[in-house]
């Protein structure tokens, strides 16, 4: 079972730069990924561009292959309702990932992305902007989210996102194996 000190560890070694950027990202999914129970947790931040908004993925750790992937940008008009629902209330609890609102766009065009078929997400904001996101999403089978996985989310975001705030770097660095 997850405990607040192991996520205040892992914080501590990233402020400290003890760790990289990218082993923090990798730390961070893994301790959400086996937290939660999911088949894939990953963080994401949003960017402002020319093209409107994005979502760029700075990793996901796949429990199913027990590795790192990277996911490509979300663009287009399925991130300003994901982006909205984020702002508005925070999280996204979405058992149905391809019928809820929020989420329902990033699979229009894609019927079976990797198969997903649930996604729990909680946002994270940095001096008072919506910053991103930490993911966990099941594969293969719908899952039914629980009041005490959002709130192990959201502990674990709350910290982790104190910890990506100092950082100075919000680039996106490269993984192996993209999905």
């Amino acid at each position: 079972m997850l405990q607040a000190v192991d996520v205040q560890a892992l914080c501590g070694q990233f402020d400290r730069r003890e760790i990289s950027h990218l082993q923090f990202i990798e730390k961070c999914a893994r301790m959400i990924g086996d937290a939660i129970g999911c088949s894939r947790a990953g963080v994401w931040v949003f960017l402002d561009t020319d093209q409107g908004r994005v979502l760029r993925c700075l990793g996901i750790h796949d429990r199913v292959r027990n590795r790192m992937v990277l996911a490509p940008d979300e663009t287009g008009a399925q991130v300003p309702e994901y982006f909205r629902a984020l702002e508005e209330v925070g999280h996204i609890v979405a058992s149905e990932a391809r019928t809820h609102p929020a989420t329902a766009g990033f699979f229009l065009a894609h019927p079976r992305p990797h198969a997903v078929y649930s996604l729990l997400a909680v946002s994270f904001s940095i001096n008072g902007e919506l910053f991103g996101t930490f993911t966990c999403t099941q594969l293969g089978e719908v899952r039914h989210w629980t009041p005490v996985q959002l709130a192990t989310l959201k502990r674990i975001g709350a910290r982790a996102s104190l910890a990506l705030a100092g950082a100075t770097r919000t680039s996106r660095e490269t993984l192996p194996m993209p999905l």
